[in-house]
This record gives structure tokens, C-alpha cells and sequence, in this order.
């Protein structure tokens, strides 16, 4: 999953919503004008027929007002509003609201359309908040107020549309603000994997994000109470089972030299080999800290191996660049070197080992058998060759461990009667 993929979801959430309640508001704003509109040409057509049937039938002009009046059009008899509303109102044809562009930019005080008809005509006007209709004839004329119209404001549905579009956007502001702990917790979680048992998961509040922070908090501080007690009791073993070792080599030693003092100090030599080597296999499974990565030569990690195994310098030769560096941590990986150099020199036909590096690897080279099986087999505990009589099956599986923790891979090949192992150290990880 990208890194920002929830940024990026609510990012497109929030366009869509906001494309979609602009076009629904724009469809609403032209629905309403046409309305808004066919309201006044109809106004406009009425006054047209009341005045044309009062003509046809000599009504009279108190009939003619009366039959407006049923259709909630006053007249207006006062010369000076009359005057006023008649003077300062601005023509436009009628044909302008067809266009809906120009009806949305006409932003005037008033307006006004006209409508020839036969010997009479009517002008539609709208001056300050009402709209009037002026009835001309070659006789007399009439100024008609129509009270059940309103000018059409454009205001009103633009505050409307304004106030959903904050309430939207103030709403996926506060989405984005409650992920912010979600972030914070990712960040304590990568932590906490990388090695830094002390980190705290606690958040504050009530929200399901802080809820599972804190049961993960409680869960950390679970799983660091068990390595804490698991770590006292390997402490403890280990103390336990080296003191009668110690002691009991230190015996065996003052006896006489005999096949049997040979067999009772080897029998403790691998005791105390094996109780080493657990304790490393413990710390490798336990993780590392990372912190604990520096950069060396990769000719200081091989002489610390070689000072680890106190190899024979004719048991092994060298070929290894002393500007070739290694961000390692320096004690684990020259215990991985000195298990390759073991295992090289324990199963040649030569009891040699040649060690060189380049192109990207670390490379040990033995003459001899090649392996019984993959070299996957290997690399778990406790398995090892048939004629590993003298081996717990733990090397590889601790060198594989090591490199593994450090981003390293171990490989094989056999080819000609050699066994090459090396160290795929042409990508180093980041610091």
C-alpha cells in the first residue's frame, strides 16, 4: 500500500463530494430561474388576456382592476411612485433571458421586458424588491404591482451553496485530523519492531484509534514484562549450568592425562560450546538493536573472527581490499565470519579456506564434498551433515540469522569440486 494512500483517498472523496454538490446546486439554480421566469411571462401573458377580454367586453376600469386584483395585482394610483418606478427602471428585452449567461451577469437594480401586443403594451419592471407590470394603450395606461413576485436573487442559493461547502470541507479537515494519532501509532509500532522495547502506545481520548493504541500499550508492556522474565530466567540457566562446567573442567584438568580425561574435557568443552552458542542463538532471535551498527573495515571485522576461532594462519588465505566497509553490528558479524571460516576449514579435504572479496561479496572457497542436501536445510537449527559428528547444527543457522538481521543474504554454489559461500553484500541496508 503507498505510504499516503488514505491521504490520497480522502483527497479524492473530498473532490467528489464537493464536484458532486456543485453540480447538484448549479442544476437546482438553473431549475429555480427557469421557474422564477416562467412565472413572470406567465404573470405577464395574464394581464394580457384580463386586458384584452375587459377591451372585447367594454368592461369597465373598476372590473378590469377588480379581475387583477384576483390575481394579486394592485394598481398603483400614486402619479409620484408611479413616476418613480416608471423612470428609473431599466428597459431590456425579453429576448436576454433566453440567454442564461447574460441573465446570470445582469446584476441591476431593476430590469424590465417588454411584449408588444396589437394596440397594447406591457412592460415588466422590477424596482426596489417588487416587480410591476406598466399597461400602455393609445388611451390610457396602468402600473401594476405584483405582490406575489419577488425579485429572482441569486444571493440566497450562493450563501446556501457556501455554508454546505465550509460544513464539507471543515468535516474531511476534522477526518484528517483524527488519522493523525493513527499516524502516531504506525510510527511507535515501527519502533517498537526495530528494537526500542521502552516506547509508549498510550494516546488520549475515546475514539476507537486511541482504544486500540492502548490496548496495544497494554500488550507491549505484556511482552516486555515476558522478555524481561525470560531473560532473567536464560541469565540464570546459564549462570547455573556454567559454575559445576567450570568446575568441572577445572577437575578434570588436575588429572592425569588419560583417554578418559580426554573424553570427560571434551564432553565439557562442548558443553560450555553449546551453552555460548544458545546464548547467541537467544540474542539473535530476540533482535538487535540497531543502533549498535557502525561502519568498520571489512579487514578489522575478519581479524576480530579470525582472533574469535584462533585459526592457524595455514588453515586460511586472504584477499580482501582494506578500503572494502561494512555497516555491521562489529561483534555479531565477525561471529558470522568466524562459523564460515570454522565450517570451511572443518569440512576440507585440505583443511583450508580461501577468503576474498569482490565484486559485491564476501566470499569463503574449500575444496572438498559439496553438500547432501539444499543449502535451505541447512540454515535451520540443529541439522547438520551426517558426518558433522562434532557439530550441534547451529552454525549456518547463525550465520543465516545474522545476515539476516543485518539485510545480508547467504548463498552456495558448488562447482569443480569447490564449495563457495559468500555474502551478498553488494546492497548494503540503510543506516
Amino acid at each position: 500500500m503507498p505510504r499516503y494512500s488514505i491521504l490520497i483517498t480522502v483527497i479524492i472523496a473530498l473532490v467528489v463530494t464537493l464536484s458532486t454538490v456543485s453540480f447538484t446546486v448549479w442544476e437546482f439554480y438553473k431549475l429555480n430561474r427557469q421557474q422564477y421566469l416562467s412565472n413572470i411571462f406567465t404573470k405577464n401573458e395574464l394581464i394580457h388576456q384580463i386586458y384584452k377580454d375587459a377591451v372585447e367586453r367594454k368592461l369597465s376600469e373598476e372590473i378590469f382592476k377588480s379581475n387583477l386584483a384576483l390575481y394579486r395585482l394592485e394598481s398603483i394610483n400614486d402619479a409620484l411612485q408611479k413616476t418613480q418606478v416608471l423612470s428609473k427602471g431599466e428597459k431590456v428585452q425579453k429576448e436576454i433571458f433566453e440567454d442564461i449567461n447574460a441573465y446570470i451577469n445582469k446584476n441591476k437594480r431593476s430590469f424590465l421586458i417588454s411584449d408588444i401586443l396589437q394596440e397594447s403594451f406591457i412592460e415588466m419592471i422590477v424596482y426596489e424588491e417588487q416587480v410591476y407590470f406598466h399597461l400602455k394603450t393609445s388611451v390610457e395606461d396602468f402600473l401594476l404591482k405584483a405582490s406575489d413576485l419577488d425579485p429572482y436573487k441569486m444571493g440566497n442559493l450562493l450563501y446556501a451553496y457556501m455554508t454546505i461547502v465550509w460544513i464539507i470541507l471543515f468535516s474531511f479537515f476534522y477526518i484528517l485530523r483524527s488519522f493523525y494519532p493513527l499516524r502516531q501509532l504506525r510510527d511507535n509500532i515501527k519502533k517498537f519492531a526495530e528494537g526500542d522495547m521502552q516506547v509508549s502506545f498510550d494516546l488520549k481520548g475515546k475514539d476507537e484509534i486511541s482504544e486500540v493504541a492502548n490496548e496495544f500499550n497494554k500488550a507491549a508492556k505484556k511482552i516486555n514484562t515476558l522478555i524481561e522474565s525470560r531473560n532473567l530466567f536464560l541469565r540464570n540457566i546459564m549462570h547455573e549450568l556454567k559454575t559445576p562446567i567450570t568446575k568441572g573442567r577445572f577437575s578434570v584438568e588436575m588429572l592425569e592425562d588419560t583417554k578418559y580425561k580426554t573424553r570427560l574435557l571434551n564432553v565439557f568443552i562442548r558443553m560450555e560450546g553449546l551453552i555460548n552458542e544458545m546464548a547467541l542463538v537467544e540474542q539473535i532471535a530476540a533482535g538487535f538493536n540497531q543502533a549498535n551498527r557502525e561502519d568498520y573495515r571489512a579487514v578489522d571485522v575478519l581479524s576480530e573472527a579470525l582472533d574469535l576461532g584462533f585459526f592457524e594462519e595455514d588453515n586460511y588465505s586472504l584477499d580482501i581490499s582494506s578500503d572494502l566497509m561494512l555497516h555491521v553490528d562489529y561483534k555479531l558479524f565477525a561471529t558470522a565470519i568466524k562459523n564460515m571460516i570454522d565450517n570451511a576449514i572443518k569440512y576440507s579435504d585440505d583443511k583450508k579456506v580461501i577468503i576474498t572479496a569482490r565484486e559485491g561479496k564476501l566470499l569463503f572457497e574449500n575444496y572438498g564434498k559439496g553438500l547432501d542436501e539444499p543449502l535451505a536445510h541447512y540454515l535451520e537449527p540443529f541439522t547438520k551433515s551426517h558426518k558433522a559428528v562434532h557439530s550441534f547444527g547451529l552454525g549456518l543457522y547463525i550465520v543465516h540469522s545474522i545476515l539476516e538481521s543485518h539485510g545480508y543474504e547467504l548463498k552456495y554454489e558448488y562447482l569443480n569440486g569447490w564449495n563457495r559461500f559468500w555474502f551478498e553484500i553488494s546492497k548494503s541496508p540503510s543506516k
